[in-house]
């Protein structure tokens, strides 16, 4: 069959790019910092549990809240679907493009034929927009963009196992009619959110406590962890350019911010997205700090990454500060 978008949208984070696919097949093009910042996108979060022998630095929400945020900021109607056999999941998706629909698809890249991960992650999203015999056309982050993946790769990678991962969940999106509420009152609205959760932490592996709780354990990690040097690059990787857009997601929050500006009227976000640039590339360092680290097998560059983290945690607390004082 032939492809149900030919130019689909290739973009920077996995979950956003496929909320753009999947939004412009209902008429609602909106650019992917856009509907980033809509789904009230950015955050931060440390995790490291018992069975990780490599920590994880997340610069956004958790998994799946995203599409959640957006398609009820627009008023959207989303469909999930979750389901542990692989011939159902089969089905559904065949039968969802035979219909004409763009699916999304939640599974980890490692298992798929064109993947060159060294790493696995099972919260990995791309757009679902053809399928052929037994080949499946998936959308991708850049540079890898319009892919193709045998049946038996993609079952693999979308029942695999792990932290974040789901029983082979699709999701589709549908719009109910009528027009989309006003972008500039949802700008606030979720920029508010973003501020609030930042701020105000569940638990301090988030928020600006969770940067300085990652901040005060980065110095422990080369006598800490089992192979601290491939641990070091693959947090690096994963924070610069595991779909991240660069500098741990505050590049593209800087440009929601910008566009948030325009969409509201608050010139003040135009000035908290210049500042968001600067923090971005600081994000930027530490990665880069990290790498150093683990290819070098020293120790100054992660002592030097926590002092720039824990710098950063106040920063941002005062940054998310101001965005909640003029998103009222």
């Amino acid at each position: 069959m032939s492809l149900i978008d030919a130019r689909p949208f290739v973009g920077r984070h996995c979950e956003s790019t496929t909320l753009v696919n999947l939004l412009r097949q209902r008429g609602i093009d909106l650019s992917e910092p856009l509907v980033f910042g809509l789904g009230s996108g950015l955050s931060f979060g440390y995790w490291h549990t018992k069975k990780m022998p490599t920590p994880f630095i997340g610069g956004r929400i958790k998994p799946d809240r995203l599409t959640a945020n957006v398609a009820n900021s627009l008023g959207l109607r989303l469909t999930v679907r979750e389901t542990s056999s692989l011939k159902r999941a089969r089905e559904q998706l065949v039968a969802e493009l035979d219909s004409g629909t763009v699916v999304g698809l939640k599974l980890d890249r490692f298992h798929l034929d064109y993947s060159t991960d060294r790493y696995r992650f099972a919260a990995h999203y791309v757009a679902c927009i053809g399928h052929e015999d037994d080949r499946f056309a998936l959308v991708e982050t850049r540079p890898l963009g319009l892919q193709w993946a045998s049946g038996d790769a993609l079952a693999r990678a979308r029942g695999a196992r792990g932290p974040m991962s789901s029983r082979n969940l699709s999701f589709t999106i549908d719009h109910p009619g009528g027009s989309l509420p006003d972008l500039g009152d949802i700008a606030r609205q979720s920029i508010r959110a973003t501020a609030e959760d930042f701020l105000n932490p569940p638990i301090s592996n988030f928020g600006f406590r969770g940067m300085r709780r990652a901040a005060d354990l980065m110095p422990g990690w080369m006598d800490n962890l089992e192979s601290p040097e491939e641990a070091l690059i693959e947090i690096s990787t994963i924070m610069e350019d595991g779909g991240t857009g660069g500098g741990l997601f505050r590049m593209m929050w800087a440009d929601f911010l910008a566009e948030a500006a325009e969409l509201t009227g608050v010139p003040e976000f135009r000035e908290l997205s210049d500042a968001y640039r600067v923090v971005s590339r600081k994000w930027t360092d530490v990665a880069e700090l990290l790498r150093e680290a683990g290819t070098a097998s020293s120790r100054g560059p992660v002592d030097h990454a926590a002092k720039l983290v824990r710098e950063l945690a106040e920063e941002e607390r005062q940054l998310m500060r101001r965005l909640m004082e003029h998103s009222r």
